[in-house]
């Protein structure tokens, strides 16, 4: 007969740590659940950066004061000042390009194109009909700027250097002098704020207000009958309000965070 009290044995140390084991599991209860953390929106930081054109339109205001430089008052022409105050429109394009370091933007622009301008004025003291006009032409400036970024939208300064193919005219009935037109290229500054706003990942739309000072210019040289040069003087401000829409070429996001 087999002696099964070695196979109870066994059975019974297996039961004894069975038991063991499930009370220790008791004592030290169910594993805990670790929640895993709510997902966070990664916000994008748009980008001004890299090289952009475009095109603008809108109005312009001119005034210009004119003198008589020479004092020639006694060869039938005023000392006196006269001014000339027109408005028209402009139509152009810009190209430039940005670098940008969180939200501030340093950036460099050339703005060109057409400024369409016309007026005169009676010259100051005279009966004779004599008149002085002012028509501008072709225009161009290259200009530095300074701006900060908020989200979408971009506000900066600007100013830099500005080119002005403009016409003076003086027309007259007084026999001495004969009339005349002056084509010439004038020089002068520019300065002025914008906003500007990304509709769209790479379109932007502007709205530009610059102020244009070409200093004082020669106008005119008028002759008399005899040959002697007359000279007039010429100060040209111009301001302008012009709305603008941007391509820009980069990349739209410059970083995450």
């Amino acid at each position: 007969m087999t002696n099964s009290k070695p196979v109870l044995s066994a059975a019974a140390a297996i039961g004894v740590i069975i038991s063991v084991s499930a009370a220790s599991a008791a004592d030290l209860g169910a594993v805990p659940y670790a929640k895993a953390p709510p997902l966070v929106a990664i916000d994008p930081v748009i980008s001004w950066a890299g090289f952009y054109a475009g095109l603008n339109a809108g109005g312009v205001w001119a005034h210009s004061d004119i003198t008589d430089i020479n004092g020639y008052a006694a060869a039938a022409l005023p000392a006196t000042v006269t001014s000339i105050n027109t408005n028209g429109f402009l139509a152009g394009g810009q190209a430039g390009y940005n670098w940008q370091a969180s939200n501030f933007l340093f950036g460099l622009e050339a703005d060109g194109g057409y400024m369409d301008l016309g007026g005169t004025t009676p010259l100051t003291g005279t009966a004779s009909g004599t008149r002085v006009g002012l028509r501008s032409g072709a225009y161009i400036d290259f200009t530095g700027r300074l701006g900060i970024t908020y989200d979408r939208a971009l506000f900066y300064v600007k100013g830099g250097y500005a080119l002005l193919d403009d016409a003076s005219s003086f027309s007259t009935v007084t026999g001495s002098f004969s009339s005349l037109t002056r084509h010439s290229t004038d020089s002068g500054y520019t300065i002025g704020a914008g906003a500007e706003y990304k509709f769209a990942p790479n379109w932007s739309a502007k709205v530009e207000y610059l102020h244009y000072d070409f200093g004082n210019v020669l106008g005119y040289t008028v002759f008399s009958a005899g040959g002697a040069p007359f000279l007039f003087n010429q100060n040209l401000r111009i301001d302008t309000v012009k709305a603008g829409l941007n391509y820009s070429f980069g990349s739209p996001i410059l970083a995450r965070y």
